[in-house]
């Protein structure tokens, strides 16, 4: 069985973190999204089709897996109808699965032993925000597209088992209203004729779809992993709890870790540096003197090196935090943190909330950065201002 991973989508909800990144490629831990799909699947298939748009920029992320799996372009149409189309060729079944979620083994293990035609369906307690399946006997009849009344709280997980038939159904399917061609109309019209079963999964499942759950991810991540410390570590510092330390990490003297907490290669945090638990430093970091970092994940090469405080935040790859910036997480009315997603102004679900920032954004010293605030990639923030909105890519922010 061969297996396919769509992996075209821009990931516009997760902004400012993919204005310099594909989705797929958001880290957890030392890894990434897509390489804890690829480590599942390469235990049940025996090929990988990773399917991507053509943009330019993303070919060195995309370069890093290249020998592990088939890269194949999306040559025409939009949608994941289209994206899947782009590999028509293979025969008999397939695994497909979208290439910006987060999961355990036993997802693909469950699906990949039924006999037919199946999707994966997950309970969530939000189902409105999702394709929701409808189903008789654990036959599919419709996956809805964010219904306003759900008839479940079943919904589609993008995990499927599907035979080469599907092929002939998408050759079918519509635009849909977003213009794009819908793997899931597809599915619904293969439903009408033929069997396709609802596979039930209790286990984790994210689809990393708007920016705090990539901290949720690495938080899941943390909590299963077990403690390793192959770095250098100075005598005098204090580590209570289970902590990751990859090889060739420093942690310098004075420095207290609490965790769970991960400290990737390359990185080196200290002197008299506070790590809270669920941080992830994903590799490359400067965590530097009276620096407190808590339950965020702050990518590869980004330096924080003096006076600082990040909490409950995403900070993207190779930003430069300036002496004495400050991440609050906090509202003054500790009400659910609400940030600005495509458009519109939605609640976080978290009382506790930083910065959003994405990549190569630097930071003059004693700025302060209010909850839920994101922050562009490559923007430059003036010293001593108070950020209390979103500041656009390449923006010059004075306050």
């Amino acid at each position: 069985m061969k297996a396919v991973v769509l992996a075209a989508g821009k990931g516009e909800r997760l902004e400012p973190i993919t204005q310099t990144r594909p989705k797929p490629f958001v880290p957890v831990l030392g890894n990434y999204l897509i390489e804890n799909i690829i480590n599942i699947l390469s235990k049940y298939t025996s090929e990988i089709y990773v399917v991507i748009s053509k943009e330019p920029e993303y070919v060195p992320f995309y370069d890093k897996i290249k020998d592990r799996v088939k890269i194949v372009y999306q040559e025409r149409g939009s949608g994941t109808a289209s994206a899947l189309q782009s590999v028509k060729g293979i025969k008999g079944e397939m695994l497909v699965v979208y290439g910006d979620l987060f999961f355990e083994e036993e997802a693909v293990k469950k699906i990949v032993s039924e006999e037919e035609n199946a999707v994966l369906g997950v309970k969530v307690s939000n189902p409105s925000d999702f394709g929701v399946i409808s189903f008789d006997r654990n036959r599919l009849k419709e996956i809805i597209e964010k219904p306003q009344n759900p008839p479940s709280n079943l919904v589609n997980a993008g995990i499927y088992k599907l035979s080469d038939d599907i092929f002939s159904y998408i050759e079918k399917t519509p635009l849909s209203s977003r213009g794009e061609y819908e793997l899931t109309d597809s599915i619904n019209a293969m439903a009408k004729e033929r069997k396709v079963t609802v596979v039930t999964y209790e286990g984790y499942w994210n689809d990393v779809g708007k920016p705090w759950q990539i901290i949720d991810v690495n938080k899941r991540a943390l909590d299963v992993s077990h403690q390793r410390i192959n770095g250098e570590v100075d005598s005098n510092v204090k580590i209570r709890g289970k902590v990751i330390i990859e090889e060739g990490a420093v942690v310098l003297h004075g420095t207290y870790i609490e965790g769970p907490a991960y400290i990737g290669t390359g990185s080196i945090v200290g002197p008299n540096s506070y790590v809270r638990p669920h941080t992830v430093l994903v590799r490359e970091n400067r965590i530097g003197a009276s620096v407190e970092v808590k339950e965020s994940v702050i990518m590869e090469g980004t330096k924080i090196p003096h006076l600082s405080y990040v909490g409950d935040s995403v900070i993207g790859e190779n930003v430069n935090f300036g002496a004495g910036t400050l991440v609050a997480n906090l509202r003054f009315d500790e009400k659910e943190v609400k940030v600005n997603v495509k458009g519109k102004r939605i609640s976080s679900g978290r009382k506790k909330l930083g910065a959003i920032v994405g990549g190569y954004v630097k930071t003059g010293i004693n700025v302060s950065i209010l909850p839920g605030v994101k922050i562009g990639a490559y923007a430059l923030i003036y010293p001593g201002t108070v950020v209390n909105r979103d500041v656009g890519m390449r923006e010059f922010y004075k306050g």
